[in-house]
């Protein structure tokens, strides 16, 4: 556990916090409801919410974080721990947006006085640095999509369905961790300004706007995308059926002289030139013969 005392907040950090740091918090701030201490002992699989008590709030975010080289969204878990004059945030890894903002507030002077002013300044401006990031990954799922788009009428539809699969489902893993977002900034907008008065309305109607430009990005990304698939999906579907009607013809086609080549192959007396001396010509004759009949009517019906 670590604090740092910035213009008018105390911030507490706590990453993956263990039985002695949980016992440390509670004796620094033995207001801390025993159940909140409780819940932070792991992290939770609840999707993100907030929850008010007499003197403190104690809030559970978690945000999608775009692996690029795997091309896969995992969740990050980030709580809060709202009280009058102190923020206490617990991760359960370490989350490279929260460290940042650690170092800015340590060193850069600026940062301390502009943030540290009360705990709603600096929840805002944490909150707000990680909806940032969730839009720049959104620019990277979004990049993945325009070169799918670029590739989609060049064949290889399978590989591409695949692809198109993945991020998928990595558009659904950021809507499980973005959507339950909303209700809890709304939640948290009303109990905070309950906790700290009108003065924090602002910054509580900010991150909603935030909130609201990576929801409305990652909508125009699953419709996009959902667009793509079905043109892919379709493209495929007509290739497939444009192969199995070109395998249909030749079976007709070839039916036709395996008949002739069948009847001809039975032990029967008199068949039609089975004694003429080029009976094997005359025969093959007549299945090409046939067989070109046959195509050139198929072709007349514009069925090749």
């Amino acid at each position: 556990m670590r604090e740092l005392k910035l213009k008018g907040t105390t911030w507490v950090s706590m990453v993956r916090p263990g039985e002695r740091d949980i016992q440390e918090l509670h004796r620094r701030f033995p207001q801390i409801h025993p159940l909140v201490l409780e819940d932070i002992n792991s992290p939770t699989i609840r999707p993100s919410h907030v929850e008010s008590f007499d003197d403190h709030l104690y809030v559970v975010f978690h945000f999608p974080n775009f692996i690029e080289e795997a091309k896969k969204t995992v969740l990050d878990e980030i709580d809060f721990i709202l009280t009058k004059d102190a923020l206490i945030t617990v991760q359960y890894d370490i989350l490279p947006v929260a460290e940042r903002i650690w170092n800015e507030c340590e060193t850069e002077e600026e940062t301390s006085s502009r943030y540290g002013k009360t705990p709603v300044h600096l929840l805002y401006y944490i909150l707000r640095e990680f909806f940032s990031v969730s839009l720049k990954e959104l620019d990277q799922i979004q990049e993945h999509i325009d070169a799918i788009e670029g590739k989609v009428s060049g064949g290889g539809q399978k590989k591409m369905v695949e692809a198109i699969s993945f991020l998928r489902q990595n558009i659904i893993d950021f809507r499980r961790a973005v959507k339950p977002q909303h209700l809890t900034l709304e939640s948290l907008s009303i109990q905070g300004i309950q906790l700290y008065g009108e003065k924090a309305r602002p910054f509580f109607t900010d991150l909603v706007s935030e909130y609201q430009k990576v929801w409305n990005l990652l909508e125009n990304h699953k419709e996009a995308l959902d667009t793509v698939h079905d043109t892919t999906y379709a493209l495929l579907t007509s290739r497939t059926n444009d192969i199995m009607r070109i395998f249909t013809i030749l079976t007709f086609i070839n039916f036709i002289p395996a008949t002739i080549a069948n009847i001809y192959g039975m032990n029967i007396k008199d068949i039609p030139f089975s004694g003429h001396p080029y009976a094997f010509w005359v025969i093959v004759s007549i299945m090409i013969t046939v067989t070109i009949l046959a195509y050139r009517i198929l072709k007349w019906r514009k069925l090749v």
